[in-house]
């Protein structure tokens, strides 16, 4: 995300109270078991990473869930020289670094794939509910990362067939500021929204409509900033203290949100938008022409519509969005968190009022602050039908949008089809030229309100060309984003720049691609660990 200052001062103390975060207690909602799995390299492994029984409808509901968490010196702004393959700077008997400050060492290509690589993973979906596979790749740039991410499953009895249907969950959580607020948002945002569905489930049937599920979505989404800024900032207003500073820090950075949810029961496919981060549907029609459609549009402060309703909402205020941003500062016009664009004080208590010591973690609000809240939470949802034509779809950091159009995007994903098999028993696609991209359509409705991609773009370059390196299709973007166009200079020299210098010239990166279709071989209900393209696991001391 473009937020053009770090979220000062908080340093290296900041840092470690983000590996203290503690995780609220959903106990109402999810009870979690965790169950041992055993690893067999060469061989599939059937994932029980963790099973959680969730009351939706009065109804024992079983989850699965599997969260997680041609270039030369002088084209790259700031680095004077580089060399390969140095592993690292001289240093000096008292153990500084030596050298000039603007050297970068070129990673080897083994160092360049292993950090590409470092934080893959895939899985196939034997489950026969029409998702067949999906991958994931995150390449940091702040350290630590920014993004966070989640999937899950959760499982839905259908009163009409008596049949467990599903619905599938995939976020992408883009955080500033810090890691707190993504982070609190991987492990909180499906808990939150699948309460607020169970109120329709719990209805029955007649009152599963389109807009009721997405008003249980978009309060998912408000409840839980209400509860990150409103009562857990007022809670440590109340009585500060480190363990509050804790659970506080959620509501002093901010992140975008986008959650997409496909409902097996009825093949509809739902993206709820909070921020800039995208989604994007690969269609292919009987004639083999793809299209790419985005379900998502940027909520910035260069989108007109976002800009007349923030100023609608704040009349006689010019500056409340003033040089595309939100009060002159926040790119997004969306988000999660970010207190000091929503709240003043909470219950007569404010910032100031902090002890001197744990003040000194807050920013000071933005000029101009006047009638909060400035950015909301609120999600665009948007519905869309998958049936045969639709192929995949990839949900993305916008990190990946200003290196790639959506037209790039989806052709390098038919490109690695054209390679690749989806899942074993599966045809691969029939290649189109060897050094091209495949043509695309992007059908996308208002995509002039969308940031174009603008990073290493070459307008004389001609068609640009891809790499072909990885088994992961989500490591296949990101490499190709990196690569100005199918250079792998450009791959080495944009890993080599170490954080936070190379916040400069790329963002955290975080993908995930899912295939949709019909399973061919008779389903076992397991999600299987794709080794192939999967970041070998660490071997045990």
């Amino acid at each position: 995300m473009a937020i053009p200052t770090p979220f000062s001062p908080w340093g290296k103390a900041a840092r470690t109270l983000s590996r203290c975060l503690s995780k609220r207690n959903f106990s109402k909602l999810v009870i979690a078991r965790r169950l041992n799995s055993t690893h067999h390299r060469g061989k599939p492994m059937r994932l029980e990473r963790e099973l959680r029984y969730a009351i939706i409808g009065g109804t024992l509901l079983l989850t699965y869930s599997y969260m997680s968490s041609c270039l030369s010196s002088d084209t790259i702004k700031g680095i004077k020289q580089y060399g390969a393959p140095a592993r690292s700077l001289s240093t000096s008997s008292d153990g500084k670094a030596n050298g000039n400050p603007d050297t970068i060492s070129l990673l080897t290509d083994y160092e360049v794939n292993t950090k590409l690589r470092s934080l893959e993973e895939s899985y196939y979906v034997n489950r026969g509910k029409g998702v067949l596979r999906y991958d994931v790749s995150q390449l940091p740039s702040n350290n630590p990362i920014e993004d966070s991410r989640v999937e899950q499953i959760i499982t839905v009895p259908n009163e009409q067939t008596q049949a467990q249907e599903e619905l599938y969950f995939f976020g992408i959580f883009d955080g500033h500021g810090g890691p707190y607020t993504s982070s609190k948002l991987s492990e909180a945002l499906v808990p939150y929204v699948a309460h607020q569905l169970s109120k329709i489930y719990a209805q029955g049937n007649e009152a599963l409509t389109s807009e009721a599920i997405d008003d249980a979505i978009e309060q998912g989404f408000l409840q839980l900033d209400n509860d990150i800024v409103q009562k857990t900032l007022g809670q440590f207003f109340e009585n500060p203290s480190k363990e509050s500073l804790i659970e506080a820090l959620p509501a002093v950075s901010g992140a975008c949100s986008l959650l997409a949810m496909y409902d097996s029961n009825n093949c509809t496919l739902k993206v709820a938008l909070t921020g800039d981060s995208r989604a994007l549907l690969g269609r292919v029609d009987e004639n083999g022409k793809w299209t790419v459609q985005s379900l998502t549009i940027d909520q910035t402060g260069d989108n007109a519509d976002e800009v007349a309703r923030i100023r609608a909402e704040h009349p006689g205020e010019p500056n409340c969005v003033r040089n595309g941003r939100v009060l002159g500062s926040l790119q997004p016009s969306r988000a999660f968190g970010d207190y000091r664009y929503k709240v003043k004080e909470i219950n007569g208590k404010n910032v100031y009022d902090l002890p001197s010591h744990l003040k000194i973690f807050f920013r000071k609000e933005p000029r101009e602050f006047l009638t909060p809240p400035y950015v909301t939470a609120q999600p665009e949802i948007t519905t869309a039908q998958i049936d045969s034509s639709a192929r995949f779809m990839v949900i993305a950091s916008d990190g990946l949008f200003e290196l790639l159009t959506n037209e790039e995007i989806a052709g390098l994903v038919v490109k690695w089809m054209e390679k690749h098999p989806v899942k074993k028993g599966f045809e691969t696609l029939k290649s189109s030229a060897r050094d091209k991209i495949p043509p695309v359509h992007d059908t996308t409705v208002h995509a002039e309100s969308q940031r174009p991609a603008f990073r290493y773009k070459d307008a004389n370059k001609g068609s640009a060309g891809f790499l072909m390196e990885d088994n992961n299709v989500a490591t296949h973007l990101i490499r190709n984003a990196l690569s100005g166009g199918g250079d792998k200079r450009y791959v080495s020299t944009l890993i080599s720049i170490p954080s936070p210098k190379s916040r400069s010239y790329r963002d955290d990166l975080t993908v995930t691609v899912v295939f949709f279709g019909e399973e061919q071989n008779q389903p076992d209900n397991q999600l299987i660990l794709n080794h192939e393209a999967t970041r070998p696991l660490e071997p045990k001391l």
